[in-house]
């Protein structure tokens, strides 16, 4: 929630020629040459050229290079040098790269034998100029620069640093354009060229880069280390990736057809907590060495622990994946079900893209898609055959579903945005760009079929390996593998936004053989401001109960209205419009469709395809395509099915109207309405497991009681949360791992100030990071509006990491009891607040609105932040799509409070 205020230290220096520049000492003179004569003083200045102002100009490009650090993590500032062998294609006077808050404290060039001299041209806040005394000429060019900077210790950009058990560390994460703030280059993902890493290191630390050490020598009398790595193989700026620290290594084995060697590198001390991640890894990379086609393409892999990291989970440098550290490792303690199933699925995501994103990477950042899409698909699709148990496929639909509530926004992204800002750069890694385009993926692998599919990921794979592909490589790679026609059907869904939403009716008239009536628009919630123009080539699978087993039939919708033969036997059964739930789209059934659809779901319908059912109803009600009411009726119909995953998409119903369509009046019938549909259940999990429970039981007992306990009328299930929780604070053993954040947040709902200061005394106390989140997310719960105000001035003191104590501001904003609270305290502190935030979220702070639901607030939101969006990075669509979504709730209160009301009466 912070903007900085850049600080850019590029002086305006003369450097000298190549052949001196060796002999200058440290004021940039000789020191035994004769005094020089001033220069003759010409009668007008030239003007700077002009810096660019998104891309770099395309003058020139580099060929290698050679990148020498030296980085004590102790100390705030590092320094080192840069050689960059750079192809000039055309005569030039000025040079640009990028540099981000670097001091370029000397340079110096040589073309052809001869060295020229330049001064530094300011470059605004992302570039670097260098004008030449001598206009360069077409050839290779010996570029060398020498400079500083600063680690930060709050943000997680550039190259920063971090202190975790009393050790300092250094880390890098430069996706998307963040390698500039560690040095200078050409930041920019075509500019793909090996990469020679040198770092110069205290004694007693180690390094890991993206290639193996190639020589560790000592230096300064033994005090500093030397560590110079293997060359890479082509790699873009944003995937060159080193760290710096007292490490510990856990051999995790050797996996592939080329046997590469894998680590997992922790800070100091938590080597033990590496066992699951050391476990799967090796299995998890040859399958998709298998799958790909292709072997791993790098000589090792290691997975490196980031203490704290602020936009990212995890980050696939080439050879070094980068995780924040509560994702990839954990005590064994704290090594729960939710753990390892997050772990792995992250860990397929990020080895997934060693190929796709890094051995083809994108050529400029609108196919983001093509790296955070495929990767997200990638996951899925291997987890679903790797652990069927897990039923990967219903949590696909639910995240599906998730992305089409934005994906209904107009102020939303296509999938394939065209990037004219630095914040539209920002703006490309959300879930449009990884669950929406995975499900779209999905989508055509399914229609084409899973071997065609991959024959022509391979065959991309293959034509641009160490290179760059683009959206129209890809696609015609899979288009010349399976039919023609998937590109132009494929970039319906890629070059717009929305969710199409099909309305499906079954003819059994004609004397042809059934045939299904479809008709397609744009899905637009009540009171939207957008139309319903778009159209899409949606492939569409239906399946129904044939006379022997089920028949599926596929075919391809291309125009807002049309006709597609039916499976067999549908007149007479039963009639599904997505199969699998791999379309993306919502479906409304006509005449007696859903009704015979209902009776049989049980029974015929996959657990993937009933949560996409129900998910539907939920969509459609906010939709105000249907009476809320009908959607509802999903969740008593469906609340007590045995399958976790069906009963969270009945939970996702049922909790969507609480905020702004229950009216107080009707909070009583809610409550019980819950309790009917959920209490029993609720009640007999209980906050603490039971002996040889499976792991289904134990998901399902995190996912439903605390939501039942704080929500339903179970005062029972509120008393044991808060015996627990005082227990908690006595012995962190009182509660399963995986239900500590609950309990302590019940607590909280319905605590009083003796449990607040008992929660911030523990905070203040706690030693681990989970525990103290934990705390201060709990904290911002209670329902006494001082207590809410503590909590927020919490973040304001120097008594917890920032980074810890957003949670309770968060916490405050979504619980939504106290919404101008919040507000108030975010407008009268929002400068303090951004100079403590990292700087990579200041983007995000208009969703603090999030929660309301009228337009005087509105209004304040949008003047608020009206002279402040431009200040943040990817802020104008944060706001833009807030704005839109407080409309959107207006109305869906005013078209449905009504239905909601007649359907909360009977309880």
């Amino acid at each position: 929630m912070r903007k900085r205020n850049p600080r850019l230290f590029l002086a305006s220096v003369s450097f000298a020629a190549a052949a001196t520049a060796s002999a200058l000492g440290a004021s940039g003179e000789d020191p035994g040459a004769p005094p020089m004569p001033p220069p003759p003083q010409a009668a007008t200045a030239p003007a700077d050229p002009a810096p660019p102002t998104l891309r770099l100009p395309n003058l020139a490009a580099p060929v290698s290079y050679a990148l020498d650090l030296t980085i004590d993590p102790a100390a705030p500032g590092f320094h080192g040098s840069i050689d960059i062998e750079i192809r000039v294609p055309s005569r030039t006077g000025v040079l640009w790269l990028n540099a981000k808050e670097l001091k370029i404290a000397k340079a110096a060039a040589e073309q052809g034998g001869r060295s020229s001299s330049a001064r530094v041209v300011p470059g605004g806040t992302e570039f670097v100029g260098l004008a030449f005394d001598r206009p360069l000429e077409p050839g290779a060019l010996q570029l060398r620069l020498e400079f500083e900077g600063v680690m930060d210790e709050t943000s997680t950009q550039g190259l920063f640093r971090q202190k975790d058990g009393g050790d300092w560390y250094a880390f890098t994460q430069f996706e998307s354009t963040d390698a500039r703030r560690a040095f200078p280059c050409f930041d920019e993902p075509s500019y793909k060229v090996p990469w020679t890493v040198t770092l110069r290191i205290p004694k007693g630390t180690s390094a890991v880069s993206n290639t193996p050490v190639a020589s560790d020598k000592g230096e300064d009398g033994g005090r500093m280390r030397v560590v110079r790595f293997a060359k890479t193989p082509p790699l873009p700026s944003y995937l060159v990736a080193f760290a710096v620290g007292p490490f510990d290594y856990v051999d995790a084995g050797k996996a592939g057809a080329r046997k590469v060697p894998i680590r997992i590198v922790t800070p100091r001390g938590k080597a033990s907590q590496a066992t699951y991640a050391a476990q799967t890894s090796g299995p998890l990379l040859e399958r998709l060495e298998a799958y790909f086609g292709v072997p791993y393409p790098y000589a090792k892999l290691d997975q490196l622990a980031i203490p704290q990291t602020v936009t990212f989970g995890a980050m696939e440098n080439a050879g070094l994946i980068t995780w924040s550290e509560h994702i990839l490792i954990a005590p064994s303690s704290e090594e729960t079900i939710r753990f390892r199933r997050v772990q792995a699925s992250i860990n397929i995501h990020e080895m997934a893209h060693q190929w796709f994103g890094d051995l083809v990477t994108l050529a400029w950042w609108d196919d983001v898609w093509l790296n955070e899409s495929f990767a997200t698909w990638m996951a899925d699709r291997t987890l679903i055959e790797w652990k069927p148990e897990w039923h990967e496929d219903a949590r696909r639909v639910q995240d599906t579903s998730n992305v089409m509530f934005e994906d209904v926004l107009v102020s939303t992204r296509k999938i394939r945005q065209e990037i004219a800002s630095d914040d539209d750069i920002v703006n490309a890694f959300d879930p449009i760009s990884y669950q929406k385009g995975a499900a779209v993926i999905a989508m055509f692998e399914s229609w084409i079929g899973p071997e065609k599919f991959r024959s022509g990921v391979r065959a991309y794979l293959q034509a641009h390996a160490n290179g760059n592909g683009t959206e129209r490589d890809f696609l015609q790679a899979v288009e010349a593998a399976s039919r023609p026609g998937v590109s132009a059907a494929f970039e319906t869904f890629l070059d717009q936004p929305g969710v199409p939403v099909l309305d499906v009716a079954l003819d059994c008239a004609s004397g042809t053989g059934a045939s299904l009536a479809l008709t397609q628009k744009r899905l637009l919630p009540v009171g939207s401001a957008g139309t319903s123009e778009e159209t899409w080539k949606v492939p569409v699978c239906t399946r129904s109960g044939g006379t022997t087993a089920d028949a599926r039939r596929c075919g391809l919708l291309e125009k807002p209205s049309g006709s597609l033969p039916a499976p067999a036997g549908a007149c007479g059964s039963w009639l599904f419009a997505n199969d699998g739930e791999l379309g993306y789209y919502r479906t409304i059934y006509r005449g007696d469709l859903l009704p015979k659809l209902l009776e049989v779901a049980d029974a015929r319908l996959t657990i993937a395809e009933r949560v996409g059912l129900i998910r539907d109803a939920n969509a459609l009600g906010e939709a105000g395509a249907i009476p809320m009411a009908q959607a509802l009726a999903m969740v008593p119909r469906f609340g007590g099915d045995p399958d976790r995953d069906i009963v969270s998409a009945t939970l996702r119903s049922a909790a969507d109207i609480r905020e702004h369509l229950v009216p107080p009046d009707l909070q009583p019938h809610y409550a019980r309405f819950l309790s009917k549909v959920y209490g029993a259940r609720a009640r007999a999990l209980g906050f603490t497991p039971k002996p040889d429970e499976t792991d289904e039981t134990r998901l399902l007992r995190h996912l439903l009681v605390a939501f039942v306990a704080r929500e339903g009328d179970e005062p029972q299930l509120r008393e044991e949360a808060k015996r627990l929780s005082l227990a908690w604070l006595e012995d962190r053993k009182a509660i399963a791992p995986e239900l500590s954040g609950d309990v302590l947040a019940v607590a909280a709902h319905f605590g009083d100030a003796d449990l607040f200061d008992k929660y911030v005394a523990a905070a203040r106390a706690a030693r681990e990071r989970r525990d103290r989140v934990r705390l201060l997310r709990a904290l911002g719960d209670f329902p006494d509006p001082a207590l809410v105000r503590r909590a927020l001035d919490l973040y304001l003191t120097d008594d917890f990491d920032p980074r810890e104590a957003d949670v309770a501001v968060y916490t405050a904003a979504e619980a939504n009891n106290h919404p101008d609270l919040v507000w108030g305290f975010f407008k009268e502190h929002y400068d303090a607040m951004l100079a403590k935030a990292p700087r990579e979220i200041a983007g995000n702070a208009p969703s603090v609105g999030g929660g309301f639901c009228d337009p005087a607030h509105r209004k304040d939101l949008a003047d608020f932040f009206q002279d402040r969006v431009g200040k943040l990075p990817g802020g104008p669509r944060t706001l833009a799509q807030t704005l839109e979504s407080i409309d959107l709730c207006i109305a869906l209160r005013a078209s449905q409070e009504g239905s909601v009301e007649e359907f909360l009466a009977g309880y």
